[in-house]
């Protein structure tokens, strides 16, 4: 401190202060030309909107600006506090810059969550001021969003009928050409932030044999099928199909002509950046397991001309009121005379698509995404009907491998849609050699496909050339064989049909064939994926890898007779 002599008046002032209860110190100047250290900040804290876990949060900065006579020295920029983890810094010209009066520097942080609710953390550097240091609180809250969900439709919707000139001209497909099929902002689809629909592909009248491969539009081809048919054939086949960016999925016919028909069973939301969107149905692996079998003497015989059975399904207090789905693999055996069979709720008007379709003799399985409906005469539970639309008669045999909930039990599982891959084909020695009778594989899903929070993989599986009849059935490695099959295969056929296959450790699942010679080709569109951070730890540890629900049917199928149409 000065003074003037002559007055004894203050003429300048250096003075240090410290606060010790809120820990604040700093230095005051007046007309004082003894050198002095400071900085400002631009935030001492910055809070994130709140961000879906596995996605991040737009970028925010602090800037440090030198406001002393003498040059700033900073340290290293570090995070600290609660959750460091679920902060990144992503730019930073702060650490060690030593700053001269005016002069600035930025570190810029994003929030990334890895748990449902608020998490902080500290922003924290050393400096050469008298308090030694500076900081800023940061907090973001994770939420789980809907990316991954499913939308099951109350009514399956014909999005494509070549026949009558419904999405596409009233032409057959043509061998080398490809139908660019308009979804997005069609049959209940939204017209943005959708990533992939589910779709029962059906051919009919085709003049040679060959196969569609389905696929997100704008994209090239890749190598995969969806539908393989020989010529003269009517069948279908469930296909999960990422949306392209242009809002189509492409159909493409690699032979002859074809009447092509694509019905719209439900979608699969994208991620939507301004975090509003509520999760739909999460998907449940459960023990694959029969849920009905008309050959057992005990059901009655086989489902008459237009008659219908409902299937109602148990999984205990937590699930049974949240079921809006079951993934299903129905299979129409021994017909005596050609039709169809449809899977729905069972109420309002039955909906104009078909699950599959028969012929006289056949066995004809194909995999689909039943929405339920409540069943107050199967003891209040969650329940589907199946329909036979024939004028004979016909066994049905239904295998559940899991459920989508309402988006409210924590834990599920979210849908990640890939670019079709093949991963398994038998003829070239790609990911397993040929079975050359009674026998089981192991298959390891690569890296591009599956991931540490892969849980299952969608995928299409097509038996190529069976020696004789037989039947393939796909399960995660470390769990028991499932008594029920994936594809039934006749001698000398090529046929696919969608499955839900469960990975083991490694992400590795088996596969067995029943008996004789046979190759197999595994396309995959999708996984079902766990989402970190969604569910508390505890439960992570008992759900592990193989989480799969075990329980079954309750009370007795419901028979009754349809009008017939």
């Amino acid at each position: 401190m000065t003074r003037d002599p002559a007055t004894g008046g203050i003429t300048s002032l250096a003075a240090s202060y410290f606060q010790d209860c809120y820990d604040v110190s700093g230095e005051i100047r007046w007309h004082s030309d003894r050198p002095y250290v400071n900085g400002m900040q631009s935030a001492v804290n910055r809070f994130f909107n709140p961000v879906d876990l596995g996605h991040s949060s737009p970028v925010q900065t602090v800037t440090i600006t030198s406001s002393g006579s003498s040059a700033l020295q900073l340290g290293a920029v570090v995070l600290g506090g609660a959750t460091p983890e679920a902060f990144t810094i992503t730019g930073d010209t702060c650490t060690g810059a030593r700053l001269t009066y005016g002069q600035s520097c930025v570190i810029s942080v994003i929030g990334r969550p890895t748990a449902i609710g608020d998490q902080y953390a500290t922003l924290s550097l050393t400096d050469n001021t008298v308090s030694g240091k500076r900081a800023v609180e940061l907090r973001v809250t994770g939420r789980s969003g809907g990316e991954g969900t499913y939308v099951s439709l109350f009514s399956s919707s014909r999005l494509l009928d070549t026949r009558e000139g419904n999405g596409a001209p009233k032409a057959p497909l043509g061998g080398g050409k490809t139908i660019h099929l308009q979804v997005a902002g069609r049959g209940g689809v939204p017209t943005s932030k959708v990533s992939a629909v589910v779709l029962n592909m059906t051919v009919t009248s085709p003049t040679s044999a060959g196969y569609l491969t389905v696929y997100p539009g704008g994209i090239a081809r890749p190598t995969a099928s969806n539908l393989n048919f020989p010529a003269g054939w009517t069948g279908a086949n469930s296909v999960t199909v990422p949306v392209g960016a242009n809002g189509q999925v492409d159909i493409y016919n690699a032979a002859g002509n074809v009447h092509v028909i694509a019905d719209l069973l439900g979608y699969y939301l994208a991620y939507d950046d301004s975090h509003t969107q509520e999760p739909a149905g999460q998907y449940w692996p459960t023990v694959p397991q029969r849920l009905l079998d008309s050959r057992d003497p005990a059901f009655g015989g086989p489902l008459g001309p237009f008659e219908s059975v409902t299937i109602p399904v148990a999984y205990g207090p937590t699930f049974n009121s949240h079921i809006r789905a079951l993934a299903v693999n129905i299979t129409a055996v021994t017909p005596t005379q050609g039709g169809y069979v449809m899977a729905w709720t069972g109420y309002g008007q039955p909906p104009t698509a078909s699950t599959l379709n028969f012929t006289k003799g056949s066995v004809v399985p194909n995999f689909a995404v039943v929405k339920t409906a409540w069943c107050s005469e199967c003891g209040e539970h969650p329940a589907i009907v199946v329909s036979n639309y024939s004028g004979g008669s016909t066994h049905i045999v239904v295998d559940i491998f899991g459920f989508y909930d309402d988006g409210q039990v924590p834990g599920g599982l979210r849908f990640r849609p890939l670019n079709p891959t093949r991963i398994v084909d038998t003829r070239d020695g790609l990911g397993a050699g040929a079975f050359t009778g009674t026998g089981t594989v192991t298959v390891t899903a690569p890296a591009a496909v599956a991931g540490d929070n892969t849980y299952a993989l969608v995928t299409n599986v097509t038996g190529v050339n069976p020696a004789n009849s037989t039947y393939l059935s796909l399960w995660a490695t470390g769990e028991d064989r499932p008594t029920v099959s994936n594809l039934n295969l006749t001698p000398h056929e090529v046929r696919p049909n969608a499955a839900f296959v469960n990975v083991g450790p490694g992400n590795t699942f088996n596969m067995f064939n029943a008996a004789w010679n046979v190759d197999v080709v595994v396309d995959v569109s999708g996984t079902f994926e766990f989402l970190p951070g969604s569910i508390p730890s505890a439960r992570t540890a008992t759900l592990g890898r193989q989480h799969s629900l075990r329980s079954g049917p309750t009370g007795t199928p419901l028979r009754q007779t349809m009008r017939q149409p």
